[in-house]
Formats: structure tokens, C-alpha cells, sequence
């Protein structure tokens, strides 16, 4: 099947600056979603639901990609190494709705605001897994859950140390990869490193924390595009 995300001469994504170079496209990206971010901040967004992932989606990338904000509508899988190159099974796109509303039921009914850190945070870590396991968006969902994460734990006053997960962010993808396999599903990588971002008490080159999950070397890891699940 023919990714419509790509351009027909190449596996780069169509974008807005109408970019065909993938390292340049991937400087371009990471420029404005960090500005946006910080504008995102600066406004206060309120989390309610899990679907506002489409809103922080869509003012993450907005200025990248026309599709920014919508649910992707081809099936997707990325080889990964931690898991011998096997896939997440990430939700077929025509579920993708019914699954974040189940999310909603799951999560969105607690009462967050009364439950110690200790609960509030393995409760946190579970949500932020099943989120990222649907993967609604063709790219950018890391971040995207990423700045999910900031603003939901800011909304009930916790301090998120957003630099400590981009400083580790490969170790924080691969986290959730290992949150994310149902049954076989490890949720203490994601977990700690979220207590370590608000803890506020990490050193940044305190590296030895996050070189490695099980065997799987953080040095090894390069990120790639997702595929078309055929």
C-alpha cells in the first residue's frame, strides 16, 4: 500500500515548507514544536479529556503538517529493536476514537485530585501507556504524549522536568514501548523516569539511570519513520 503521508519520489513526509530532505525536515520540526511548546505552556491548556491530545497535537504541528490534529487513516507499525524488531500493536485507525473514549471511561472518572503521588502516579503511568499505544497520529506521538503528560501533571500541581525527558528521550520512547505490550506489558521503566521528573531532585548527567532497558543499549537506539501496516 502507498503511504499518502510520503512524497511519491521519496519516504519523506509531505509538510508545509514542502521540505523533501529528511534531516533538514526533522531540524524544521523540532524548531517549531519547541516554539510551540512553549507558547502551548504559556497559555494554561487544560487537559479534560484524552482526546486533547488532538488539540496538542494540532498546535505542536501545525505549522509542519496539514494533517496536524488528525486522527492518521492508514494502519502504521515500527520495527523496534528492544522488542527483537517486532511492533507495538498500535490501534487500527478506524478504532482509533472508540479507543481514546474508552481511555476517557478508564481514567477520565478518577478522582485524581485525591489520590497521594505514590497512586496518582502508577495510575498516571498506565493512562500515558494507553495513550501512546493507540498512536493516532501518523508521527509525532511521543511528543505529543509527552506534552500530554507536562500539562496534566502541572494542571494537579505537580513540577514536571520536561528537559530531563528530552534529554532522555530515547530511553523515554523505549519506556513506553515496554508499557505498551499488553499482557507482556513492563510499566517500571516509564515509571520511574516519570517519578524522577517530579522529583525535581535528578541531576541531568546522571546518565547511568537511563543507558540501558534490560540488555537494549539507549546508544543503539535511532529513530526511524513508521510504516504502512499493510
Amino acid at each position: 500500500m502507498k503511504d499518502p503521508y510520503i512524497y511519491q519520489v521519496s519516504d519523506v513526509l509531505i509538510n508545509k515548507a514542502n521540505i523533501s530532505d529528511k534531516d533538514k525536515l526533522d531540524e524544521f520540526e523540532n524548531r517549531m514544536t519547541n516554539l510551540a511548546l512553549i507558547l502551548l505552556i504559556k497559555d494554561s491548556f487544560e487537559i479534560h479529556t484524552s482526546k486533547d491530545v488532538f488539540k496538542i497535537h494540532q498546535k505542536l504541528f501545525g505549522n509542519v503538517y496539514d494533517w496536524a490534529g488528525e486522527p492518521r487513516n492508514i494502519d502504521i507499525y515500527k520495527e523496534e529493536p528492544i522488542i527483537n524488531g517486532k511492533s507495538v500493536e498500535y490501534t487500527i485507525h478506524k478504532n482509533i476514537i472508540k479507543e481514546m473514549n474508552s481511555i476517557d471511561n478508564q481514567f477520565f472518572n478518577q478522582d485524581w485530585e485525591l489520590l497521594g503521588k505514590e497512586d496518582f502516579i502508577h495510575l498516571f503511568t498506565r493512562m500515558i501507556a494507553e495513550i501512546w499505544k493507540v498512536h493516532p497520529f501518523r508521527e509525532g506521538n511521543t511528543r505529543t504524549v509527552s506534552a500530554f503528560a507536562y500539562l496534566f501533571l502541572k494542571q494537579y500541581g505537580y513540577n514536571f522536568n520536561a528537559e530531563l525527558i528530552s534529554h532522555h528521550a530515547k530511553y523515554f520512547r523505549n519506556a513506553l514501548v515496554m508499557a505498551s505490550l499488553g499482557q507482556y506489558a513492563e510499566y517500571k521503566y516509564l515509571q520511574n523516569i516519570l517519578i524522577d521528573a517530579i522529583s525535581n531532585k535528578v541531576e541531568m548527567d546522571k546518565k547511568g539511570n537511563y543507558t540501558r532497558i534490560k540488555d537494549y543499549h539507549m546508544d543503539q537506539y535511532k529513530y526511524a519513520y513508521h510504516k504502512v501496516k499493510s
